[in-house]
């Protein structure tokens, strides 16, 4: 399917496009919502811009997709492959990413609030400035991920491995550290009270 034939039959009203092959198409600045592209390839793709609220992502494949400046609240990317995705400031606030992967992706300033990243692999993650404000991150690793800056307040962050993370001026403010792996990490200029 080209991109063409998917907003034309999304502007008739379809939702469903499950499956669909959809690497290296470009879908920028496009409006998006509830449409299902669950187990799809979108492999390079770009939808900077775009609004994906409420869309179902399971499973789909977004190696290296760029998604600058997106809208997915809400959205479900449970497993789905975003490694290496470009997600800068992107808006990702109460999104369902259970179990996905999303190693060595540019999250520099996203806005993840209340996001559930149960068992996410963000191993080599930039969350740079990102707000993961009250984010469910249980059994989550961000071994060697940047957290610089980063707000994780009131984030649950049970049984994570932030080995060798770097936390530098990030916000642990009201966090839940239970058993959380920071092995090789340096706390002195974390903010934890």
């Amino acid at each position: 399917m080209n991109t063409d034939e998917l907003l034309r039959q999304y502007d008739n009203g379809k939702r469903d496009f499950i499956l669909a092959n959809l690497s290296d198409a470009c879908l920028t600045e496009r409006c998006l919502v509830q449409i299902d592209l669950s187990q799809s390839q979108l492999i390079d793709a770009n939808l900077s811009q775009s609004n994906l609220q409420c869309a179902n992502l399971s499973s789909a494949v977004l190696t290296r997709a760029t998604l600058w400046r997106s809208n997915l609240t809400s959205a479900s990317l449970m497993s789905a492959n975003l490694n290496e995705a470009r997600s800068i400031a992107a808006i990702l606030n109460g999104i369902d990413g259970d179990r996905a992967s999303l190693h060595k992706a540019d999250l520099r300033l996203a806005s993840l609030r209340g996001a559930n990243l149960t068992h996410v692999n963000l191993v080599g993650a930039d969350l740079r400035y990102a707000d993961l404000t009250g984010v469910n991150l249980t059994g989550a690793n961000l071994s060697r991920a940047n957290l610089t800056g980063a707000n994780l307040t009131k984030a649950d962050l049970r049984g994570v491995t932030l080995a060798q993370a770097i936390l530098e001026n990030t916000n642990l403010s009201e966090a839940s550290l239970i058993d959380v792996d920071l092995s090789c990490v340096d706390l002195r200029h974390a903010i934890l009270g």
